[in-house]
């Protein structure tokens, strides 16, 4: 329809207000409770316009447009009412100084200045203490509030956590968080989405406050779980001083001021970029967690030991002292012990561990070291610990391992939603808060699978409490309730799917008494459950490691795959198979063969032709070769050793030498009291780490990395989007990046052995990590397309990306699946591998928490994050707490057959009676992996994390 704004006759759609309209033809009206992300509520009334006759006054954000509607923004009744507004406003308004110098103007201070409103009597009095809140990350100052309930719609509406509320009346009315307490006491999960949402800075991040204003702005992708936000490093100084969302994509949200230093290292960022996974939103790690790059810990320099340094043989006594050397002299030890192993042992007993906290680049380089430089297979990283068993379910059912559909697309498409074995509001925070807004907004049913009564099962339309490690029989038993109704889609199932019938005989057997015995979830809960999902369709099937750390790892991800076949919800919108990977790069890692089966592309290593192309890639011969005498270099047809693999047999001395990249396994480990014994026997270990980690102890020669915001590359989030990591900071120190140390290792290795690459794939001389993805591009086909230089321009690439004019695949599956037709399976229950018994009758599980991450050597290194979590804690429920007299926050001893765990006790109904929930944050004693057992799926070979028998007892 047609409207006139300002005598300009403009097109608007019938859904926008005056205020939408206005902005999509770039016409400026002032606002300040409003915000397009939030709900208009119209309450402080600064946009107003002129309507219709002279001196007709409407709130531009909530008068929706009409055909004909005549509108003024700026006549002389319109500005008089502007500066009236911000005059009252301006009354009760008090900024002590705090943060003046910190930020540009805010929006505020900018509609002040742009209507000339000015203080006319003298400052009002504080009425409010400065800083008035103990949250270790979120500044308080109510002396600037204006009462725009910005902060409290933006916790309700974005995130769900409903904090924020308004109190009192008349001229004592106030922003309180919960019943006017403490925000920790108010369940804040201290994320900042309402700093970036105030208007005023009376709300403000605490770390920053007082550390001036930002000199640069560099936009990257941030370093912690896999949902891939965007964020700006704010730079002073040569030191990151604040993160914040990167500025808004749209002409809508274009008017919000944002941080004007100039940005460095990125492209502009014009209206017409694609949407970021994470808008305003962050949570408390990536808004917060950046210290730990400042942190005095850091490695700087490369250190062998003494022993090295003086030519002597350790033979299994303790590791000495550490000394710096020169990079060249590290690199040269380096080289020369592995070339030793390699002649004495052959290349077999050499293992490398590559990263998931690491660039697809970098990724790419450690598995080429492995297969190229060393001749062997043996390359794996820590998705053998997290998401293996997704990886081959996922392949077995539909011939690609990786998430479906994307997150944007389930929280505005599904209809329904199960998660099962996922945390997702505490290990992929921003995509919980999504859902939540899904669930709040849209009213979509959600379905909790989970022994523990995590945060997201209060939005829950059902919480079904399965035992753990009952996961099989639970899908199987909703499958058979489906069968039993007739709820599946049969003209799916006949179009696409193969393996049907003897799916269908097989999940017979698993009726809803049988399924309620091994499971424990109630029978009419299961019929609930098994209703919700097939009614309301597409569904999106979610899960992470509740589901694949168990030795049925593999039968829990087909139980989902046939799931999803078996209700029609694989190739459309909102439906899909959805694995939420925990760190930043497990997906690209992957992608990029960091597995010792798949080299990069999921291309088997069993394939003769794949064998063949990536052997002529890399091919390298001895100096002199003629073609009288052709290159002879094949890659071996047999698989390497998995992580778990490797560690046992450093262990027995049949493999004598690591080369670690960015993992700590002394931490990680399943059974780690093990895992250190394994790591301390091994001959050579040499560490490439940012820290002297836990792993260093039993590292022989240390390479100092460089960190996430000293580097450039890609990495590819857990929906397989494809995003850059800029440089903001120089190096610290000697430290370099670990795609150079990677290149100078294995020329110097190349060369020590007279071998010389041949072809443009071969070589170690890329002058940059954009070329490293020209050679990724080249033998990877899903990532053929990619090209830093698009993702630059802001092009949004989902893989696969076959060709450099293709746009990414946002939706798997569509019309076809990767192998053909999909595949059911199946699949029995499988009890796990440890149960309880009289000697040890309880059950743990494992897990992370918000304010941590992976190993934590990253987050314990963040003084907020810290202090928000400070120490390991196991959770207890109340009858297990009353069964051993045991009181809440105080110490207990947990004790598995392989070790114990000291840490302080939750008594929570989190858990159900019977069942402990530890973590693995903290090092040494605290670590809940000195309990967990190594017991590993056979097809995945993932260890069971999630269940193992233990006691407790109090201190």
């Amino acid at each position: 329809m047609k409207l006139t704004i300002n005598d300009r006759l403009i097109e608007a759609h019938e859904s926008q207000t005056v205020l939408e309209a206005a902005r999509t033809h770039g016409i400026e009206i002032p606002t300040l409770c409003h915000h397009p992300d939030l709900r208009p509520v119209g309450s402080c009334r600064l946009c107003v316009v002129e309507i219709g006759s002279p001196g007709q006054l409407a709130t531009a954000c909530t008068l929706s447009v009409r055909a004909g509607l005549e509108v003024r923004t700026e006549t002389p009744a319109v500005v008089e009412t502007r500066r009236a507004i911000l005059e009252l406003l301006l009354q009760d308004y008090a900024d002590a100084g705090d943060a003046a110098g910190d930020r540009e103007s805010t929006e505020f201070e900018r509609w002040l200045k742009r209507y000339d409103v000015r203080r006319t009597a003298a400052a009002p009095f504080r009425r409010y203490a400065v800083n008035s809140d103990p949250n270790p990350v979120l500044w308080v100052d109510w002396n600037k509030c204006i009462l725009c309930t910005r902060c409290v719609r933006a916790c309700a509406e974005l995130q769900g956590r409903f904090v924020w509320g308004v109190s009192e009346r008349g001229h004592r009315i106030r922003i309180v968080a919960g019943a006017d307490t403490e925000l920790l006491n108010a369940r804040c999960e201290s994320c900042g989405t309402c700093v970036a949402y105030c208007p005023t800075g009376a709300l403000d991040d605490k770390p920053s406050v007082g550390r001036g204003r930002a000199e640069r702005l560099v936009t990257t992708t941030c370093a912690y779980c896999g949902v891939g936000c965007q964020l700006d490093l704010n730079i002073r100084g040569g030191k990151i001083i604040r993160v914040t969302p990167p500025p808004p994509a749209t002409k809508e949200v274009a008017e919000y001021p944002r941080p004007t230093a100039r940005r460095g290292n990125t492209a502009d960022l014009s209206p017409g970029r694609r949407a970021s996974v994470n808008g305003l939103q962050l949570c408390v790690k990536g808004r917060y967690g950046y210290d730990f790059v400042h942190h005095p810990d850091r490695l700087t320099g490369p250190q062998v030991r003494r022993y090295l340094l003086e030519g002597r043989v350790r033979h299994g006594a303790p590791r000495d002292a550490w000394v710096p050397v020169g990079w060249d002299r590290a690199l040269d030890l380096a080289a020369e012990k592995l070339l030793a192993i390699k002649r004495e042992s052959g290349a077999q007993g050499i293992g490398v561990l590559s990263s998931a906290k690491c660039t697809n680049e970098e990724n790419y380089l450690m598995q080429k070291f492995a297969r190229q430089v060393l001749g062997t297979h043996n390359v794996d990283h820590c998705a053998r610990l997290c998401h293996s068993s997704t990886v081959a379910g996922l392949a077995a059912c539909f011939g690609s391992g990786a998430m479906s559909n994307t997150m944007r697309d389930i929280t505005q498409c599904a209809q329904a939603i199960l998660i099962i074995g996922s945390n997702t509001t505490e290990q992929h925070p921003v995509f919980g808060a999504q859902l939540r807004q899904a669930i709040l907004q849209r009213g979509v049913p959600l379905v909790v699978a989970d022994p523990r009564r995590i945060d997201i099962t209060e939005f829950a339309t059902l919480h079904l409490r399965q035992k753990p490690g009952t996961d099989v029989a639970l899908l199987n038993g909703l499958m058979q309730i489906v069968l039993a109704h007739g709820w599946h889609d049969r003209a799916f199932i006949e179009r696409r799917c193969e393996g049907f019938d003897a799916f269908r005989e097989a999940v017979r057997t698993y009726t809803p008494q049988r399924v309620a015995e091994i499971t424990g979830v109630p029978v009419e809960q299961l019929e609930r459950a098994a209703e919700i999902l097939a009614l309301n369709r597409p569904m999106a099937a979610i899960w992470s490691m509740g589901i694949t750390q168990h030795t049925s790892g593999v039968l829990n991800v087909l139980a989902l795959g046939n799931l999803q076949m078996l209700l029609g919800n694989m190739g459309v919108p909102g439906g899909g198979v959805n694995p939420l990977r925990g760190q930043n790069n497990v997906q690209g890692a992957c992608d990029v063969g960091a597995l010792p089966n798949l080299l990069p592309g999921y291309q088997h290593v069993a394939d003769v032709a794949v064998r063949a192309r990536f052997s002529a890639a890399w091919q390298v011969e001895s100096a002199g070769w003629t073609a009288a005498q052709p290159p002879t270099f094949q890659l071996d047809e047999r698989p390497g050793l998995t992580v778990t693999e490797m560690i046992d047999q450093a262990g027995t001395g049949r493999l004598r030498g690591l080369y670690i990249m960015g993992e700590n396994p002394a931490m990680t480990e399943p059974d780690v009291n093990h895992a250190r014994q394994c790591l301390e026997a091994c001959e050579v270990v040499i560490l490439q780490e940012i820290f002297p980690s836990e792993t260093a102890a039993a590292a022989d020669i240390l390479l100092p990395g460089v960190s996430w915001a000293e580097k450039t590359g890609t990495t590819t989030n857990t929906d397989r989007r494809i995003q850059l990591v800029r440089q903001a900071l120089p190096p610290c120190g000697e430290s370099r990046p670990d795609w150079w140390i990677t290149s100078e290792l294995a020329r110097r290795m190349l060369a020590r052995e007279g071998r010389v690459p041949i072809g443009p794939q071969a070589g170690w001389n890329h002058a940059s990590p954009d070329a490293i993805m020209e050679e990724i591009a080249a033998l990877t086909p899903a990532y053929g397309g990619v090209r830093h230089a698009r993702l630059e321009s802001g092009e949004t690439l989902h893989w696969p990306v076959p060709s450099p004019d293709h746009p990414g695949t946002p939706i798997l599956h569509v019309g076809r699946f990767t192998r053909g037709s999909g595949a059911f399976h199946i699949t029995e229950h499988v009890p796990p591998k440890e149960l309880p018994d009289d000697q040890y009758p309880m059950v743990l599980t494992t897990g992370r928490v918000l304010y941590h991450w992976h190993g934590a050597e990253m987050t314990r290194r963040v003084p907020a994050l810290l202090a928000l979590y400070p120490e390991t804690v196991v959770e207890i429920s109340p009858e297990d707490a009353a069964r051993i007299e045991l009181e809440s926050q105080t110490l207990v001893r947990v004790t598995s057959r392989r070790g114990e765990m000291i840490a302080r006790a939750l008594v929570t109904d989190r858990v159900p009676p019977g069942l402990v929930f530890g973590n693995f944050h903290f090092p040494g004693r605290r670590n809940v992996n000195n309990l967990t057992i190594a017991a590993l799926d056979p097809l995945a070979k993932i260890p069971e994390y999630k269940v193992c028998a233990v006691r407790l007892e109090t201190m």
